[in-house]
Parts: structure tokens; sequence; C-alpha cells
């Protein structure tokens, strides 16, 4: 079973763009969500039956032109179609969104996945890209579908997981051409912060640590989301004495350089604080409950950067936009269907607060056509916890019957 909720009524919507901390602070202190190019491309529940061609593409973004492969389903003709979007690990096309591609053309969708700037045979650079880089990314890729013979050009929707979840609500917003959306997993509305500590807790209990090493993964979080993004929002006499009953770690060393941050820091002072904070990550390392944190390959990738390229990164300002993420709906305009589907077991983001603040935004608004669904035992991928080759049951039926019934698919 699983619980749904609907709603139609009269058209009226209003959205803001929202805009999400980019691709390597989620990874470094929430959780990576890296459940795009990672997994097994054979995720069983996506079925290949029935398929047509797969047909290698490229289109542009600007000066960006990208790769990607298009899924055509058997009847090649007058198709709806769908583009599949990466999530915050912003990787090459693979895994799980091909699984979900190849399922959406085996039931009459066509479906394009591509690989993220710098990434595969795509030029630019995805960890460069700020919210709004990817919005127009996503909607570049709705325009070049819409424009191929064959295609259904009013037909053309929007399929994201996690951050791709966000970028596809985001892209649809104020956008005739999108003619659906599909987000799983979004977070829009919730505080990153409220997300830092969801799944500290989440995936601590799920690891078996005690709530003091609960507490200090959740610490870790708070310090470091002000060390890279410069908004002080944490109450700092709080956490120091939280941390002096963990003196036998660098904690107050790791205050001190999130302390710092908001200064203005001579050629030296910044080499050493890269490298303060190179031996306090190798320090925390050896801890138990920096497995929660689950940095990945992105710290790495952070702390190869020499001190300019470290500081040029946080002073761009990227980090320190938008922190709260909420869910304020401006002057533009959600006009096609949604369905917005979460896991209940997700490790990574709150799903029922998620899914009830969309839902309160959706019905504020009158939006006509939108879906909300919960999947009881169901991970963040949308997969059987702890089995990322499997789909929950009934969960990509869900998406293309969804599908159909609005575009004769």
């Amino acid at each position: 079973m699983r619980y749904s909720t609907s709603r139609r009524v009269s058209p009226k919507l209003v959205i803001l763009m929202l805009s999400l901390l980019p691709l390597l602070i989620i990874p470094l202190i929430i959780t990576s969500c890296r459940g795009d190019a990672s997994q097994d491309g054979n995720a069983r529940g996506a079925t290949t039956a029935t398929l047509g061609p797969e047909e290698e593409v490229r289109f542009t973004n600007g000066s960006t032109s990208l790769a990607g492969t298009l899924f055509w389903p058997a009847e090649k003709a007058d198709c709806p179609a769908v583009v599949v979007l990466a999530g915050s690990d912003r990787s090459e096309r693979g895994g799980l969104r091909t699984a979900i591609a190849r399922h959406f053309a085996s039931h009459g969708v066509a479906a394009m996945v591509y690989d993220s700037p710098g990434t595969g045979s795509s030029s630019g650079n995805a960890l460069l890209q700020s919210s709004v880089d990817r919005v127009a990314e996503a909607l570049s890729a709705v325009a070049y579908l819409r424009s191929l013979t064959g295609i259904r050009s009013t037909a053309v929707g929007l399929f994201g997981g996690s951050e791709g979840a966000n970028i596809a609500l985001m892209a649809c917003a104020g956008d005739a051409g999108v003619a659906f959306v599909i987000p799983v997993s979004s977070s829009l509305g919730v505080s990153l912060l409220d997300i830092l500590r969801y799944s500290a807790e989440k995936k601590g209990y799920q690891q078996g640590l005690t709530p003091d090493e609960i507490a200090q993964a959740t610490t870790f979080k708070e310090i470091a989301f002000v060390l890279l993004s410069g908004v002080e929002i944490v109450e700092w006499p709080l956490i120091e004495s939280r941390v002096r009953q963990w003196d036998d770690a660098p904690w107050l060393a790791l205050i001190d350089l999130a302390r710092q941050r908001g200064r203005a820091l001579t050629q030296a002072e910044k080499e050493a604080f890269l490298d303060t904070f190179r031996t306090i990550i190798a320090r925390f390392e050896t801890q138990r409950w920096f497995a929660v944190v689950d940095v990945g390959n992105a710290v790495q990738r952070m702390l190869s950067l020499d001190a300019n390229a470290f500081f040029g990164l946080l002073e761009s300002g990227r980090y320190s936009r938008d922190w709260e993420r909420s869910l304020c709906f401006g002057d533009a305009e959600i006009p096609c269907p949604v369905l917005a589907i979460w896991g209940e077991e997700d490790s990574f983001l709150p799903p029922h607060q998620s899914a009830a603040r969309l839902k309160k935004y959706l019905v504020d608004s009158g939006h006509s056509d939108y879906e909300v669904i919960v999947f009881p035992g169901a991970s963040h991928f949308l997969t059987l916890p702890g089995q990322r080759a499997n789909f929950v049951p009934g969960y990509l039926d869900t998406v293309v019957n969804w599908v159909g019934k609005r575009f004769g698919s």
C-alpha cells in the first residue's frame, strides 16, 4: 500500500525560483545523493521490453555542448517525451537514470539522459553551476526534445530525483514549454539545517550509532555548513558547550575556522586555514560517526584544491545564496500537472515534511492537477532499503501510468 493525496481545483499558482546550495556542500555536509551514475544500470523493476532504438544525441545550453542518449519507444511517432535529470552528483548518464529512461520508453514515452557538464562527453563544469544554471540547462534539454521529429512538442516533461527534483520544479515554473513535472525526493521548503539534522539522526540510528555519536555527526554538519557558506545561523554558545564534552577531538579548532570564514584573510592565513582544515578532516575520518557524514570523494576534491582555488570557491558566494531553501512562491506559475513522489525510508531528507510543505503550497495556490505520493518501504532513490538495484514495487508503473493517462502514451 502507498499513501497518496491528490487535488483538482481551479488553476492559479504562484512560484518563486528557489535555489539550492550547489553540489559540493550537499555531498560534503549532508550526504551525497549518488543514485544516478553510481548505481547498477539494470535496476530491477524497470523493464526493457518493447523498446525502440537508442540514439546518441547532442544539444547545447549556451556555450556548453551536452551529450546524451535518447531512448525511443517501439512506435517512434507523436511520442510524449521526458528529460531525466541528474541529482546532486551531477554525473554522467547511466545507472538508475538510464533504467528509468528505458522504462519510460518501454511504455511509449521517449526519454533522454545526458552527461552533466564536464562529465562523459559533455563540455563545461557542473561543479561551477548554480541552480539557475541548472534550470537553464533543463529547459534547453526540453526545447531540444520538442524540436525533434517524432516527439509531440506539447507533451515534453521533466523528471528529476533529489536535487534534480528541485531543479525540475523550478524549471517548470512559468515555462509553458514543460508539459508535466515529476519530482522524486524533492526537498523544497525544508531548511538545509533541518535536512542536515534529519540525515544525521536517521542514518545514525540505522547504522547503530549511539546518541552521543549522532550528536557529533550533527554538530560537524552544522559547523561545516557555516564554514562553507559563511552564514552564521547556528548558535555558537550552544555548540561550544556541546563540543567541550568531546575534548579528545579538534572541535574548537573547527569552530575557529568557521568563525574565521567571514574575515578577510591574507594569503598566508588562507594557506594555514586550508592546511588546518585538512588536518581536522583527517582526524575526524577515524571516528565511527564520520560515516554518517558520508562525504564520498567530494571532500577530497575540495581539499585537493590549492588555497586560492579553495577560497575562490567559497568567496564566489555560491554557498551563501538561498540557504533557507524556503517554499516561497512569487509571480511565476506552474502551468503543468505535478506528480510528486517520496520514499518513506528516505535517509537523506525528511519525506513527510517535504511532501506536506509542497502539498500545502499546491493547495494554497489552487493548482489544478497534482498528486503527492509517499511510498512506504522506499529509500531516497525509491529503491528497497539496502537494495539500490531494486525499485520499490509499483513505483515506475505509477509514473508511466500517470503520464499515459494525461498524454496517451
